[in-house]
């Protein structure tokens, strides 16, 4: 426009820019008032900021770049108000103090603006700036403290999370624990004026303005600032002294008297009504006076809402209820109990609480205790409906899903019950009629429903009625007491009724032939937890509440259960004692019961031979070991091996002896079970010659091999025993050598037998004895020697590799077994038959001899190894055996001729002949397994280095045999490369995949000093060389679940099942290992889940059995709730911050690697990969055949339309060819004709 080129007419000094403006006015007044900007209040602060140019001589103390990060703050765009909130806190952290105190009388205005801004990232940067601006000018900011504290109290409220941390850190860098009352005190007027102004005064439209912000962003500041004045004014009642609060009367009672602050307790938005109750929970606790005053409304507000399930409403709305009832006595007569409370807690209670019963039922019992007569009247009635109502919350959804709901249920019902028990203890037919239907009605159908319920039967009911039977017990005499306490002969009427009713009701699940297991399961497990022994329910139950502790028997009590059992006096000798918690049921009404159980199961096991009703008779006695119990017997044998008088020896005699011996029993566990708890009743003298009677017995060696298991010491050493084992290693190998089968199993059990007690040590010594292990080992070896002249005949085979694999277990299990003659002839003789011509030997196929041979190739690196280390130590090699008792200067030797040999490796290896590669092999090789002996001294920063080095020599390696210089080629000795590859690479890494894995167990807090994070870091990289092959048939530890579908081969199923759970150890290495790891043998898991399915039948072969490894999906299931409940509040584009070294970080880090590891065993699943073009082909062969024999619409030429995708139904009658609707209605308003667009008849 042309107007600003004419000239200014005369007289005319008005300013024509807002910037000269400013100056002028700042000339004419001397002073720049602040103005008034929309939604704000006024104050005395300055709130204008300053123009960069102009009034330097009054603006000199604000920096330039200050004013004008201040003025970017104003600005409406959000990145730009965001970038310059983080601009001026990095400007507060670099800039002299003085600078940064120029901008504290324009601060309060703008902190006041953008601290409610609707995006929260401003916001948490706001406060994050604040505090940089705190740290940086400490009591200068004083002055401004009343302009300030409203809206920094209500940001320490705010519903963001990270804003309310931010505000509450700058709080606390701004003022010491001790001095945050006395700053809130100073400003308790200003600040209760900001909270009461949002709550009264208000609105959307007056917090944003309407024309310029959406109405949907205007509501959503409005509520947020709402929750937060009110969570202010909780948090200013708890903060303040008292004397403060009682200044502050006055404001607050006008406060509360406004109808608005409790028309709050409707409002729509769940986060305003919660905290409404918080509010009111404050009111009442700090303030009660003031709650009287109001306790009309506070009565209706809270009590009739308690039908309010909302997750964010019901955990504090339950505690104003439980405040108000105790706050205000006569509560209940400002609301309707009978028509508008307790109807609306029926319907919460029947729905299980709506799914929140975790919050809601722990105040139930306080809330009954605090309920007046006038409301529970006729408490018969009352009382009956609360438990109706509580115990069918069971069978609401939520509580069926979720065993953290249905504790909470439980455990109310049973606290309740207590309560009620104990207020009717008075005589009256009104107070038993109460009793009666307390056990009749509620307690024992509970418990009916509970023994079919595997939920209910792991959750806390039967610990928690235990407890309650205990208190009745003792309040009722039973314990010691004299019994003329009040109520005694109420409490023990009651548990009279309870005894004579669970007899019943538990006789009534036994003694049927059809008894469900999991409800004999159940049966067994009451019993077990009333006896006080179930110590797997009981930490389970009681791990965050109580401790578990040993209830001391009475003399009386030691020399009465010494006489029953026999004169012993104490239990044998590796057999735990038995645990009870302090306080346990009175025995003789619980065995009774128990006796009840015990013969009916006999009468069924005889009569019917049920299976069923056996293995519920051993559960029993798992826990019930007593003369009483095993006195339920028939008719009487006589048997000379033992002492008759001994009731549990008759009962294991006449009767499970008996059970063992029967043919065709496929299960024999819960038997060896009533064999040891038998045993608890017999002397130490007695208890090896029952084992040998069973021994000398011709039972099933499986289980001969569950006794072993579970048995004692003494009778492991024994001469019987140790005849029996030599002369089933005499069969089998008789047996072997007959060319007989040896893959039955019965002889699996076998040879497994033979494995185990030639490879468990108990404190270092031999499970048996020590001249029966040399003999079974002679045995061994003289068929061995044998074999090895036959072994051209074909079909030793299998004997070689059954012994091989006993040989290989021993060796590498038991410490210095080469100290035994026999061993080190086995060894010779291994090596002997590996070292043969294999041209004049007959494989069975490749699968077979891979099979047969690795075994001893195995065992002889193994053993091989120990026989070198034991050579060098005697001729004072720099071989270490026990690194913890090596000094400094042996370590560091070792340490300095480890890097001199990688250096030879890398950079001198044509200088090495083949002695010389011997010897570095072998020492690498012994070095190696040196360190994995030593696992437990890994604490020593010298044994670390040692490790770090050694593993730094296998890269070293790795690198070379990988790839060979070219120069290095014609100097190398020619077997060299088939040595590493042949026998090298496989004890290398059978001995360094242990070595993580042995570390994790050995160090469980990676957060210790000590903890060998080098060393973890330095083996990872070595691991990450080898070889796939080496991986899928590796050597761990077999870790097998049960139940566990898989179809891959068990040293695959066993390292996933190993390695998957690292994923989470909060060692960034050792994660990152095994993710390196995994990611080798991902690509390989279709192909062997393809061996396994293609073994299926027929019917089977449509199932999908190819999904992701159970482990790595457990990974990613234990990570998503931590990884969501971070993630939650941070949007698209935004980005959370994980510290390291933190929890969060290594279940984050894991979760990530799971995925990765998912993608990749996607990415090598079968699957049609191709061009976008070839994938819409074969999409539009798949519609094709979806929609074929589907004619085409003779208008548009196609099946489906192309904008309403409906098919062609209109047809005509005449050519009888069909259209769309919309194709049709388009021929006809074009064409202006009804006829057919073929045959041109009309169109009906």
């Amino acid at each position: 426009m042309g107007g600003k080129n004419k000239q200014r007419t005369k007289g005319n000094v008005r300013p024509s820019s807002s910037g000269r403006a400013a100056e002028l006015l700042a000339r004419e007044r001397g002073v720049v008032q602040g103005f008034i900007g929309f939604g704000s209040t006024v104050t005395s602060e300055l709130g204008y900021v300053p123009a960069v140019h102009g009034v330097e001589e009054i603006d000199s103390l604000v920096d330039a770049d200050f004013r004008l990060v201040l003025r970017k703050m104003s600005k409406r765009d959000t990145v730009t108000k965001l970038k310059a909130i983080q601009e001026f806190g990095t400007m507060c952290q670099e800039r002299d103090a003085e600078e940064v105190k120029g901008v504290l009388p324009y601060w309060p205005r703008i902190y006041c603006k953008i601290s409610v801004d609707h995006d929260r990232r401003v916001r948490e940067a706001t406060q994050q700036a604040f505090e940089q601006l705190v740290l940086k000018v400490r009591r200068s900011l004083a002055p401004f403290l009343k302009g300030l504290m409203g809206h920094w109290l209500m940001a320490q409220c705010d519903t963001y999370v990270p804003a309310a941390s931010a505000a509450c850190l700058a709080f606390t860098a701004a003022f010491p624990p001790n001095k945050q009352t006395e700053a809130l005190s100073f400003c308790r007027d200003e600040i209760l004026n900001v909270l009461q102004d949002t709550l009264l005064k208000e609105t959307a439209d007056t917090l944003s303005d309407p024309k310029s912000v959406p109405e949907e962003e205007r509501e959503t500041k409005f509520i947020r600032m709402l929750t937060s004045s009110l969570l202010g004014v909780k948090k200013l009642l708890h903060l303040l002294p008292d004397s403060d609060r009682n200044l502050l009367e006055d404001r607050l009672t006008q406060l509360i008297s406004s109808a608005k602050f409790w028309k709050y307790s409707k409002h729509k938005t769940p986060q305003v009504r919660g905290a409404l109750s918080e509010v009111v929970s404050a009111l009442c606790q700090y303030t009660p006076g003031l709650v009287h005053k109001e306790a009309a409304r506070a009565s209706a507000a809270v009590l009739l809402s308690i039908d309010d399930t909302d997750p964010v409403v019901l955990p504090p709305l339950w505690e104003a209820v439980l405040h108000v009832v105790t706050t205000i006595p006569d509560c209940w007569t400002h609301v309707n109990a009978r028509k508008g409370f307790l109807p609306k807690l029926w319907a919460l209670l029947r729905a299980g609480g709506g799914g929140m019963a975790k919050a809601l039922h722990p105040n139930l019992m306080p809330l009954v205790s605090r309920l007046p007569a006038e409301v529970t009247q006729p408490a018969l009635d009352f009382y009956t409906t609360f438990f109706t109502s509580l115990i069918q919350g069971l069978s609401a959804e939520r509580a069926l899903t979720s065993p953290t709901e249905s504790a909470a249920i439980v455990t109310a019902v049973v606290e309740c019950m207590r309560f009620s028990v104990m207020q009717h203890t008075e005589e009256g037919e009104e107070q038993r009629k109460i009793q009666q239907m307390l056990i009749s009605q509620q307690l024992l159908p509970l418990l009916e429903s509970a023994v079919g319920n595997p939920s209910l039967q792991n959750g806390p009911l039967f610990l928690l009625v235990t407890e309650m039977l205990i208190s009745w017990e003792k309040r009722a005499g039973l314990h010691g007491g004299d019994g003329s306490q009040e109520g005694a002969d109420v409490y023990k009427t009651l548990l009279g009724d309870f005894w004579e009713g669970i007899g019943l009701l538990l006789v009534g699940f036994v003694d049927t032939e059809e008894a469900d297991p999991k409800a004999l399961e159940g049966v067994a497990t009451l019993l077990q937890v009333s006896s006080g022994l179930n110590p797997d329910l009981w930490c389970g139950v009681r791990s965050g509440d109580k401790s578990v502790k040993i209830c001391l028997s009475e003399p009386g009590d030691v020399d009465r259960n010494g006489a029953e059992r026999g004169g012993r006096d104490e239990p044998p000798e590796g057999e735990p004692q038995q645990k009870r918690l302090v306080g346990s049921l009175e025995s003789e009404r619980l065995e009774a019961v128990v006796c009840q159980l015990a013969q009916l199961c006999l009468v069924y096991v005889n009569e019917k031979q049920s299976e069923r009703h056996l293995v519920f008779l051993s559960l029993l006695l798992r826990s019930f070991h007593t003369p009483r119990v095993f006195a339920v017997k028939g008719e009487e044998q006589s048997l000379p091996v033992v002492d008759l008088k001994n009731m549990a020896m008759r009962f294991l005699l006449e009767r499970v002896v008996a059970w063992l011996s029967e043919e065709g029993r496929s299960q024999n566990d819960h038997l060896v079970d009533m064999i040891f708890s038998s045993l608890h009743c017999c002397s130490p003298q007695e208890t090896p010659r029952i084992l040998n009677h069973i021994t000398m017995m011709n039972l099933p060696w499986g289980i001969l091999l569950h006794v072993i298991q579970k048995s004692c010491r003494d009778w492991l050493k024994g001469s019987v025993l140790g005849e029996r084992l030599f002369g089933l290693a005499e069969e089998l190998c008789n047996t072997g050598r007959g060319h007989a089968t040896l893959s039955s199993n019965e002889n699996t059990h076998s040879w497994t037998l033979i494995s185990l007690v030639l490879s468990q040590q108990h404190n270092n010594e031999p499970l048996i004895g020590e001249v029966y292990l040399e003999k079974i080992l002679e045995k061994l070896h003289a068929t061995l020697s044998e074999t090895k002249a036959q072994a051209d005949q074909g079909g030793m085979e299998p004997l070689i590799c059954f012994i091989c694999d006993v040989a290989s277990t021993f060796y590498s299990s038991v410490t210095d077994c080469l100290l035994l003659a026999s061993a080190e002839e086995l060894l010779l003789t291994s090596f002997q038959i590996t070292a043969q011509d294999h041209s004049n030997t007959h494989l069975s196929g490749g699968h077979t001899s891979t099979h047969t041979y690795r075994p001893i190739s195995k065992s002889l690196s193994l053993s091989l190894s120990l026989s070198r280390s034991r050579s060098r130590s005697r001729s004072r090699s720099l071989s270490l055996s026990d690194l913890s008792k090596a000094s400094a200067d042996q370590l560091i030797l070792t340490v300095e001729m480890m890097r001199f040999l990688s250096w030879l490796v890398s950079s001198s290896s044509s200088a090495l002949g083949g002695g010389q590669w011997d010897f570095l092999l072998c020492s690498m090789l012994a070095w190696l397994e040196t360190a994995c002996e030593n696992v437990s001294g890994l604490g020593s920063p010298w044994v670390q280095l040692f490790v770090c080095e050694n593993a730094s020599l296998i890269v070293e390696l790795s690198r070379f045999f990988a790839a060979p210089p070219a120069t290095a080629a014609d100097t190398l000795p020619a077997e060299l490369t088939a040595e590493w590859t042949d026998f090298f690479i496989e004890g290398i890494y059978s001995l360094l995949l242990h070595l993580p894995v042995k570390i994790r167990y050995a160090f469980t807090e990676p957060d210790d000093p000590l903890f060998p994070l080098a060393v973890l870091r330095s083996v990872g990289v070595a691991l990450t060389y080898i070889p796939v092959p080496q991986l899928l048939k590796n050597s761990l530890p077999a870790n097998l679940i049960a139940d566990q579908k898989t179809n891959l081969p068990a040293p695959l199923q066993t390292l996933l099942n190993t390695l998957c759970p690292l994923l989470l150890f909060k060692a960034r290495p050792l994660q990152i290992t095994v993710y390196l790891l995994l990611e080798k043998v991902m690509g390989q898991l279709p192909e062997c889940d393809g061996e396994g399915e293609s073994s299926k039948t027929e019917e089977d072969a449509e199932e999908p059995s190819l999904s992701p490894p159970e482990s790595l999906m457990a990974v990613l299931s234990a990570c998503e709730d931590l990884c969501e409940s971070v993630l939650a509040g941070v949007q698209v584009g935004e980005f959370a911050v994980v510290q390291p070294l933190s929890v969060e970080y290594s279940c984050f880090l894991g979760y990530l690697l799971s995925w990765k590891l998912l993608l990749s065993f996607f990415k090598a699943s079968p699957s049609q990969n191709g061009s976008i073009m070839e994938g819409l082909a074969l999409w539009k062969n798949n519609v094709d055949k979806r929609f074929e024999g589907v004619e085409d619409c003779m208008i548009c030429f196609s099946v489906i339309h192309g904008s309403n995708y409906s098919l062609p139904k209109k047809a005509c009658r005449t050519c009888k060819k069909k259209f769309h609707s919309a194709c049709l209605y388009k021929w006809f308003t074009s064409s202006n004709k009804s006829t057919c667009p073929l045959c041109r008849e009309t169109f009906f």
